[in-house]
């Protein structure tokens, strides 16, 4: 009986370890849809998907984007955020968000690019914030990179495409096409 199992395992074995895929490449959870964190970004990098992100180490689905131009300051600033206000251009309270903003002068349709961490881009600033669902909202800024493209910009909207990745600790980023509201102030 035992050389009968021996045997009988021998033959199938082969044909068990036929059946499992084999593949060169190591597994990646961390990387939905073709992006990952990277210390520099180019436009070829930018997925073609919906805008997803992981904010503060934690994978953000994005409820509300809006193109604000302020017209006091001249401030434009795009807010990709996981909530809603009230009402469209309306203040969100206690969001997690990424923010990217150019001070004093306007952002136009076309290519922006900033490659790496070490790069500036003159006039832009960006940050992200989160709410700890307590009462306190963290503010993280720290160096980051950006491909940005504006392919239109309307009376009402503002759509393109982004790939920013932030230096924290957690690896934030925020990848994809989105379309804006766009919001005079």
């Amino acid at each position: 009986m035992t050389k009968l199992f021996v045997a009988i395992v021998i033959l199938i074995l082969p044909l068990i370890s036929s059946c499992v895929e084999q593949t060169d490449k190591p597994i990646d959870e961390k990387r939905p849809e073709g992006f990952v964190w990277s210390e520099s970004v180019k436009i070829s990098d930018i997925p073609n998907h919906n805008l997803k992100g992981v904010l503060n180490g934690k994978e953000v689905s994005f409820e509300y984007i809006n193109f604000e131009q302020w017209r006091g300051s001249g401030d434009n600033v795009f807010n990709f955020g996981n909530k809603k206000p009230g009402q469209n251009c309306g203040y969100v309270e206690n969001d997690d968000a990424f923010q990217l903003m150019r001070k004093g002068a306007e952002i136009q349709t076309g290519e922006l690019i900033k490659e790496d961490f070490s790069k500036s881009l003159d006039g832009f600033v960006a940050d992200f914030h989160y709410f700890d669902g307590k009462e306190d909202i963290s503010v993280v800024r720290v160096d980051w990179n950006l491909a940005l493209v504006i392919e239109e910009m309307t009376e009402n909207r503002v759509k393109g495409r982004i790939a920013m990745c932030f230096n924290d600790e957690a690896k934030s980023w925020i990848a994809g096409n989105f379309e804006a509201i766009r919001c005079y102030n």
